[in-house]
């Protein structure tokens, strides 16, 4: 027999393998655009962290991380076509770091976490956010999330630096 034939005839898959990581990415993906809190806690290896740099607060472990979650998705509603709409999502050749860029718009319900200046519910917000994750082995090990903590605040009032 022919052993190029042979070759050839064993490696007639010429579907692509996805990228390594392309699932945790999927995943993310899935969990941030859902209110599905275990499969949020689930990309996390077990001793991960999410840091909220507007607050400075830190959530460590999926104990914790499930907390933030559920609290999260108690505090705001997305009917009416509303919620978490991703804008930019990529992640580095190694699969070692994600940017999840995205605009979450909703509604604020009587269980918003503010211990002050809380936002009265039925407030609308539209929130651009950043989340710089770090990944190990598969799992999402930190995620830094970035936003304007006076767009939560004062939702609707422009706020200016230079002008």
């Amino acid at each position: 027999m022919n052993p190029v034939a042979e070759i050839t005839k064993e490696t007639t898959n010429t579907k692509p393998n996805p990228a390594p990581g392309a699932d945790l990415v999927q995943a993310v993906t899935n969990a941030m655009t859902s209110d599905d809190i275990e499969s949020m806690v689930n990309v996390f290896a077990e001793d991960g962290e999410w840091v909220i740099m507007a607050t400075g607060e830190t959530f460590r472990g999926h104990d914790q991380i499930r907390q933030l979650a559920t609290r999260s998705v108690a505090a705001r509603d997305h009917t009416a076509g509303l919620g978490i709409n991703p804008t930019n999502v990529f992640s580095n050749a190694e699969r070692t770091k994600l940017c999840w860029e995205y605009v979450h718009t909703g509604v604020v319900t009587d269980k918003w976490p503010a211990s002050s200046n809380k936002v009265s519910p039925g407030t609308k917000f539209d929130l651009p956010i950043i989340l710089m994750c770090d990944i190990c082995q598969g799992k999402l090990v930190k995620i830094r999330e970035y936003f304007d903590l006076l767009t939560l605040l004062e939702p609707g009032t422009p706020h200016r630096l230079y002008s």
